[in-house]
């Protein structure tokens, strides 16, 4: 009998371990996961990227007895963050929850020592970070601010630390890793908002046990000094035009898209399937309930007969035309003009001449919390906007209100393919008591995903990207210049946002779509590597290193993608066999390229397909009437 028994319990467990491996997971006698919930939990490891998902993979994953590590270059984005745009019921998202982590109270309590004080020492010098807090806001009476980083993000930015110190702090030596500024071995960049410099500071600390004197970089770009540039805004004008025409010939993902719009946002409807994606993120990365939407509210007369009059206006008064090409004293006077003739709401109107006026008054200090640059690229952005779709002033509200946001231009891409066959129709609700549901977001996400393999292959959204990257690369190929001459720097760190990392994928060439779609946290380091032997050449012939005798490789959140960059062919690279470092029964390749060729792409290829040889020319062919790409 005993025997029986034994059986069949062996039988058991081994029905209940296949059942694990198919499309149903059983993980209660009466409870399933369904493959939409699967489906849907992939969606939230993808895109929300939980710190307990954020692991090592091939970072300096070499023959260490053959090569020596000079330096590395980090690339990251923030962790994660609020919304960028008011959303209702927004103030009630748990975004403060404060996950269960060692790490994250271990690095909570060295801000609270460095403060125990007085200001810590990397906020408390004069600068553009002067006073800036080191930790996400807690007690406020919001519970989830407008593009600030949570609790959530600062955990993702230390995991990643982590992975740098446990990858690279024995081959470079502590010492060289240190950001403070009291040695020139460690240098670290990040744009003026909080929650790039909070991520800057929480990854400072887990790799290196300190904090970082941060330098400011003056655009999300990190253009340096590559950055007036008039052909951005003819190609994000047609991105944008691109963007719309897709999405009207999908008039179903359109019609759910406005629903969506309906159900999450405050103040207008966006008509703008990645900005509708960014607050959906709001609730799933954070655990929240889906939105209803409350019953809608008529529009009265007043507002419908000034919606009429401001058209009546603008077709009588204000044809259409590029408004960044508009001086700022004429749009001055026609907004005074609707203001006093349209009896246009004038605490708007107040709002909108605030704004003009900060950004064009050099007395007035620039706001701290975001860069002044990309505010007036935000307001022209909108400004435009009220010209061609003849809303009003109310856009420039908007901006008012989301200071703190990311600038985004949306982008878009040619209509080559479709993405019917993973999309869900979603199921006809009566608007007054709509609410979202997982089906809802699945089909949405479903959408921008074929979307994204469309803008890697988009011509201008290329071209844009190469004109945008153009300083960073700049800056990284310097910098790796400096590591094979100075020997210095080790370790540098540049702290940016999505945009930083698209632009410069699809820079170095890189088309995958798991590349283009940046989740909070991301990460990509340049190595930059030496042969051992060569030491002892150097002793004792008194030769001097060139670039030849110097190696890279690039390694995309633990993906070695060195091999797909457009300027390192494989019959270049140097190819090794490594061992995994947590299971050492796996073998795989890696690759090390050539310096001199990214050397030889930013000085001699990178803008061939301008059929230019410099910045300024590139920037300059869009506004040549001649020119008809």
């Amino acid at each position: 009998m005993s025997v029986w028994i034994f059986f069949l319990i062996t039988v058991v467990y081994k029905y209940i371990s296949v059942g694990e491996e198919t499309g149903a997971v059983k993980i209660a006698p009466s409870e399933y996961i369904s493959k939409a919930d699967i489906k849907f939990k992939n969606i939230y490891i993808k895109a929300c990227n939980p710190a307990d998902s954020i692991v090592r993979g091939s970072e300096a994953a070499v023959d260490s007895d053959t090569w020596l590590l000079q330096g590395i270059l980090v690339l990251t984005r923030h962790g994660d963050r609020g919304p960028l745009n008011h959303l209702k019921g927004g103030d009630k998202l748990p975004c403060d929850t404060e996950p269960i982590s060692g790490l994250l109270r271990s690095y909570e309590e060295f801000v609270m020592n460095a403060s125990a004080t007085g200001r810590a020492w990397w906020v408390s010098g004069p600068g553009p970070f002067h006073n800036f807090p080191s930790l996400p806001p807690r007690g406020a009476a919001t519970k989830c601010a407008l593009g600030q980083l949570t609790p959530s993000g600062l955990l993702q930015m230390l995991t990643v630390g982590n992975i740098l110190r446990e990858a690279y702090s024995d081959k470079l030596g502590p010492e060289n890793m240190d950001l403070s500024g009291k040695r020139d071995s460690g240098v670290a960049y990040t744009t003026r908002y909080r929650r790039t410099f909070q991520s800057l500071q929480a990854l400072a600390w887990s790799s290196t046990g300190g904090a970082a004197l941060a330098r400011e970089a003056h655009s999300v770009a990190f253009c340096f000094r590559e950055c007036a540039c008039s052909a951005l805004h003819v190609l994000a004008r047609k991105i944008n035009s691109q963007l719309k025409n897709r999405l009207d010939s999908h008039p179903t993902m359109r019609d759910l898209i406005i629903k969506l719009s309906k159900v999450l946002f405050e103040s207008q409807e966006y008509i703008d399937a990645e900005v509708v994606r960014d607050a959906l993120l709001a609730y799933i990365c954070h655990d929240a309930p889906l939105p209803c939407i409350e019953k809608r509210k008529a529009y009265g007369k007043d507002k419908l007969s000034l919606n009429r009059r401001q058209r009546k206006y603008r077709g009588q008064h204000m044809p259409s035309r590029n408004l960044l090409e508009v001086d700022i004293d004429t749009l001055n006077m026609e907004l005074d003009y609707i203001n006093n003739q349209l009896d246009f709401n004038n605490e708007v109107g107040r709002k909108a001449r605030d704004i003009i006026g900060k950004l064009y008054d050099k007395d007035k200090r620039a706001p701290l919390d975001f860069d002044a640059q990309m505010e007036r690229e935000k307001l022209l952005y909108y400004q435009q906007r009220y010209l061609d779709n003849a809303e009003g002033y109310e856009d420039v509200v908007i901006v008012k209100k989301n200071l703190d946001a990311d600038f985004n231009f949306p982008n878009d891409a040619r209509m080559d393919t479709d993405f019917d066959e993973d999309y869900r129709e979603p199921t006809p609700e009566n608007i007054e008591d709509f609410c979202i549901q997982k089906e809802h977001v699945m089909s949405a996400f479903a959408y921008l995903e074929w979307s994204y393999k469309q803008e890697v292959r988009n011509l201008h959204n290329r071209r844009r990207s190469l004109l945008l990257a153009y300083g960073l690369i700049h800056n990284i190929v310097q910098n790796m210049i400096r590591m094979i001459s100075e020997n210095k720097p080790k370790y540098v760190v540049y702290s940016g946002h999505d945009k930083t990392l698209q632009a410069l994928i699809l820079a170095l060439g890189l088309t995958g779509y798991r590349h283009y779609n940046i989740q909070y946290a991301s990460r990509m380091v340049f190595e930059v590597y030496r042969k051992r032997d060569l030491r002892d050449e150097f002793k004792f012939t008194k030769r001097k290193a060139i670039a030849q005798d110097f190696y890279f490789r690039v390694v995309y959140n633990g993906e070695d993608v060195t091999n797909e960059l457009s300027f390192c062919s494989s019959r270049q690279n140097v190819v090794m066999k490594v061992v995994d470092h947590v299971d050492d029964t796996k073998i795989y390749e890696t690759y090390l390229c050539p310096i001199e060729n990214i050397v030889r792409f930013i000085h001699d290829d990178y803008f061939t397909s301008f059929n230019v040889t410099n910045f300024k020319d590139a920037c300059s062919i869009y506004g040549n009437p001649k020119h008809t790409i």
